[in-house]
Order: structure tokens, then sequence, then C-alpha cells
């Protein structure tokens, strides 16, 4: 399986120069919660992959999809200068007709448009991530 899409770009910037427009490598996926057979489909969630996250973050406004799910741990997030203590849960991502199951926390008041896609059961779950900075695309290849 090989995914490949083209950067977005994050609208929400520092400042309005245009150099500071940053390109974003985005993968829509529809969230599964296995544990209450809850999904956000028909519509897909844009997920910025993080290479720098440990964890996913599943953006609050998918929190009805948790709503009879119980998680399985907390962990703590720091955003900016404060921490955040997030319930984490088992999640299946369906990427392009391809099922992922990942770890993700809830966020309670994620400030971007964005979940994202974090390395720990998330990104590492396929084997060739590649960006392609002057084509403004990317490719996650599960072999």
């Amino acid at each position: 399986m090989t995914i490949e899409l083209p950067y977005e770009i994050q609208s929400r910037t520092l400042t309005k120069e245009r150099h500071s427009r940053s390109h974003y490598p985005i993968v829509p996926a529809v969230i599964e919660v296995p544990e209450v057979d809850a999904s956000s489909a028909p519509f897909a969630e844009k997920f910025m992959i993080d290479s720098g996250a440990s964890i996913s973050i599943i953006h609050q406004r998918n929190k009805r999809l948790f709503e009879s799910a119980i998680p399985f741990d907390t962990t703590n997030i720091i955003f900016g200068n404060s921490k955040v203590t997030l319930d984490v849960y088992n999640v299946t991502l369906k990427i392009q007709g391809t099922q992922i199951k990942i770890i993700a926390a809830l966020a309670k008041d994620l400030q971007f448009k964005y979940s994202l896609l974090g390395y720990f059961r998330g990104i590492e779950s396929f084997d060739i991530f590649v960006m392609n900075n002057k084509k403004k695309v990317f490719k996650l290849v599960k072999i």
C-alpha cells in the first residue's frame, strides 16, 4: 500500500509575511473506535503528520466518537507553556481503504484545525515515510 498526497498550506501562521506560509503533510483518515463501534464515516479527519509528536492526538471535534469509550490510560502533553492530561484510546484509522491500528489521545482544547499523527503506533506503523519538499508531496508506504 502506498499513499501519496500533496502538502497542504497551514493557514494559521505566526505572521502574515509570505515566507511564513508553512506547508505540512496532511493525510485524511476515517476514525474508528472499535471498543464502542463508533466511526466518523463517511467523513474523514485531516491528520497532520508530526514526526516530532510521540503520540497521535485526535481533535476535540471528534469527542462524540469517544462518549461511551473507556480510556485505557492517560498521558501528559505539553502544548506551548501548558501541560494537560489527556485520555488515551485504541483507535483504528482507515486511510485509503487500509486500516491502521494506533494509540491516540483525545484533545480537550487543540488550537489548530488538524489532528496529529504522531510517531508511536502511528507513523511507525508504516515501513517508509518520505517527504519530497521540492514537489510538496509525501508518501506513506506499508510493505
